[in-house]
């Protein structure tokens, strides 16, 4: 993960609210998530070796809390590859026994990503775990192709979750005038960033039985 930038971008924008304007930040997830229920924001790990000194949450090493955190990680282990990078978190959040894994995005090039894994027997984890998590053989070959990669890999992991018995969700947050450095890329309107939801929901084709676990928070960053 790149170093936070100042001034701009998702990281820097959560990062600022959170600090900033945290009661407006939650009433804005509250009235999403539809509850008046207090949020319990999962503290980011220490590391030193970035100019920040902190890190991010990965895979499900949140669950540490959990008294059956051992057996999630030896099922982790089978449901995913363990080489590279994990599933990076923006942030975490809890309501009640709930886990939301928040991703943060300010600008349209954070939207798409592609699979970065090259290893054949990583990619072949990969596909069977999006075969457990979509029930298709051949949609699961194309959710590794396809250039909504990160949301696929964010459903096998609410998938993953559902398994093991955690109550998981997926909540973007979204910033509009987050990112002004670069104009081109910058979102200013809810409808642009609902665009490219759709899209990429297309592309995965998925249900609306799999859509009620994803979250939609938008944040103008000119308000507070």
């Amino acid at each position: 993960m790149a170093e936070m930038a100042i001034g701009y971008g998702s990281e820097y924008q959560l990062l600022r609210y959170l600090g900033h304007h945290r009661r407006f930040l939650f009433q804005k997830i509250k009235d999403v998530i539809h509850t008046q229920e207090e949020i319990e924001w999962i503290d980011y790990p220490v590391d030193e070796k970035r100019l920040s000194m902190d890190g991010e949450l990965k895979g499900v090493k949140c669950f540490k809390v959990l008294p059956c955190y051992k057996s999630i990680c030896e099922a982790w282990k089978m449901f995913w590859p363990q080489r590279g990078n994990s599933h990076n978190w923006d942030g975490i959040f809890k309501v009640g026994n709930t886990w939301y894994f928040v991703e943060a995005k300010a600008h349209l090039d954070e939207a798409f990503q592609n699979c970065g894994a090259k290893n054949t027997d990583s990619r072949k984890k990969i596909i069977n775990a999006f075969e457990m998590t979509c029930g298709n053989k051949d949609l699961a070959k194309k959710w590794i192709e396809s250039n909504s990669y990160q949301l696929a890999n964010r459903m096998a992991f609410l998938h993953f979750c559902k398994e093991n018995g955690i109550d998981a969700k997926l909540c973007y947050i979204s910033f509009l005038n987050g990112f002004k450095k670069t104009p081109r890329l910058n979102v200013g309107n809810v409808s642009d960033w609902e665009k490219i939801w759709n899209e990429e929901y297309h592309n995965l084709q998925l249900t609306e039985e799999q859509k009620k676990n994803i979250f939609h928070v938008y944040i103008d960053c000119s308000k507070g």
